[in-house]
């Protein structure tokens, strides 16, 4: 079919199935996939595979540790392209149960959208992903492309085991173009289409200066825990400069064509000011120049005593988003380094091993176009990023299987992914079943 007939048809498909569309989406919501502590995750990975299976898919469990990571296909055709579309099945715990204005796993529609963990990160485009499939194959009896689906159940935990899992079946996922959407649109509303993204290095300093806590009138001649990490924090970044050495060695300097797509895209300052009352710094640098290029040593959580005591431990957790060719355990060494450097032997630093490295496809690529022209025809508007200011295991694609990765960032920008009242819009996802159904056309179409 050609290509306004196909967006016509699909349309009617969404708005004739749209009940059969949403209960889908809700039952894999409403099923918890905890990977931090393994609550359901088992259960959604078969509900996963069922679906798959019943949609024409051939389906392969694969028994990765800790959680399994399903492999979906449907055609082998040498003379059609490969698209691999990933997306995640686990969701982060919905603590704190309080904040919630809804059972965070008892999916609720509220003013036209979904509240419920899991409802954007990331139920929603797996299942937009597997109901375009389910178009394809209802509505022609087969695909524009051969697929290969990679759903993985640990994504908010690192995606443990699947590094080593792809590494030993490059051959086995060998495609095209990687596509994929996770995450919120701009603070403006508009899609976000991403080439790449920020690695992350969580580190933890912990220090102890006595075995327990004492009451606060012995603070004069007692060391207190709190002060002491404080004072280290403030040696390890002043105002916005990161006093490592060597910190901000090996960063890849953006392509001119970066800085020009920036520059080209309206400020989303104003909109995160009124999102989140407060007041943005760009530190003299154009807003998506500052926020996408530049690395993070941001303190995320800091505990320390408790009411009229002299603390006895005190423990920060420092996140580093890492820009492009930034590894972190390099930056984990040289942070430890520093550390010791400055006579904090007593400091307990843990953390390496366990970071993200970030992820780039070249602006070059001749799939963004393809991709762009699709967004276009769904949203409208749009932004390019490429590079993103989140983490996410997109290094899995560029740098162990070797492929371009592009990301459609489609969810409400309020979505508010791993906090409480986590919520999508109907509409939202809806559109991201028309995306992909076009997308996989258009990829088909392409002169690449």
């Amino acid at each position: 079919m050609n290509d306004t007939d196909l967006r016509e048809r699909s349309r009617a498909y969404i708005t004739e199935n749209e009940q059969r569309l949403l209960d889908d989406w809700l039952k894999l919501v409403a099923q918890p996939s905890v990977s931090e502590t393994g609550e359901g995750v088992e259960e959604c990975c078969a509900m996963i595979v069922e679906k798959m299976k019943s949609i024409g898919l051939d389906v392969t469990k694969h028994p990765v540790k800790p959680y399994p990571a399903i492999e979906g296909r449907w055609g082998n055709d040498s003379k059609k392209r490969t698209v691999l579309i990933y997306a995640h099945y686990d969701v982060k715990p919905a603590a704190p149960l309080d904040q919630w204005r809804t059972p965070p796993f008892e999916p609720t529609i509220i003013d036209g959208k979904v509240y419920g963990r899991g409802s954007a990160d990331n139920k929603s485009p797996l299942m937009a992903h597997l109901e375009a499939i389910d178009f394809w194959l209802k509505e022609t009896g087969g695909l524009p492309v051969n697929v290969i689906c990679l759903f993985e159940g640990c994504e908010e935990s690192g995606s443990l085991g699947l590094p080593a899992f792809l590494a030993q079946n490059r051959e086995r996922f060998k495609a095209d173009l990687v596509f994929f959407s996770d995450g919120p649109k701009d603070p403006g509303g508009l899609p976000i289409i991403a080439l790449g993204c920020k690695g992350s290095l969580e580190i933890t300093l912990r220090v102890r200066t006595m075995n327990k806590n004492v009451h606060s009138r012995y603070a004069p001649v007692l060391s207190n825990a709190a002060w002491r990490l404080v004072e280290l924090l403030n040696k390890l970044k002043t105002g916005d400069t990161v006093n490592v050495p060597g910190f901000y060695d090996n960063m890849r300097a953006p392509r001119p064509r970066e800085y020009e797509t920036y520059a080209s895209m309206p400020s989303a300052a104003a909109d995160l000011e009124r999102i989140y009352d407060t007041k943005v710094d760009t530190h003299g640098r154009e807003f998506y120049d500052r926020l996408n290029n530049t690395p993070t040593f941001c303190i995320t959580k800091i505990n320390a005593g408790a009411n009229g005591i002299v603390p006895a431990v005190a423990e920060v957790t420092i996140n580093v988003r890492l820009v492009p060719d930034q590894m972190p355990d390099d930056v984990f060494d040289k942070v430890e380094c520093f550390i010791r450097e400055l006579g904090y032997d007593d400091v307990e630093i843990t953390g390496r091993g366990d970071g993200t490295p970030p992820s780039k496809t070249d602006v070059s690529t001749p799939w963004l176009p393809i991709i762009e022209q699709a967004t276009k025809d769904i949203y409208g508007e749009y932004v390019i990023y490429p590079i993103r200011p989140s983490s996410a295991p997109d290094y899995l694609w560029t740098n162990v299987l070797g492929l371009p990765a592009i990301q459609v960032r489609w969810s409400d920008p309020d979505s508010d992914n791993h906090a409480p009242n986590e919520k999508l819009s109907i509409k939202e996802y809806f559109d991201g079943i028309a995306l992909t159904i076009l997308v996989l056309q258009r990829i088909a179409d392409a002169n690449v």
